[in-house]
């Protein structure tokens, strides 16, 4: 597998799209590839957050509705 800043190859981009259900041509993977590796670095950043037991934790519920 390729180093962070190296990014991710086609192949190991594929072994991961397959692994989510999809089937994509060689032309897709490339396409998609710059911004997988713009969202991956962002999600790194979230890593490093020096987050303790007590910090908040945010939970989505599709239900909630702010009106009610």
């Amino acid at each position: 597998m390729a180093t962070e800043a190296e990014g991710i190859s086609l192949e190991d981009l594929r072994v991961l799209t397959e692994r989510a259900g999809f089937s994509l041509s060689r032309e897709e993977l490339a396409a998609l590839q710059p911004m997988y590796e713009h969202f991956a670095r962002l999600a790194h950043t979230l890593y490093e957050v020096p987050l303790e037991a007590e910090d908040v934790a945010v939970t989505y519920s599709p239900n909630w509705n702010p009106q009610s």
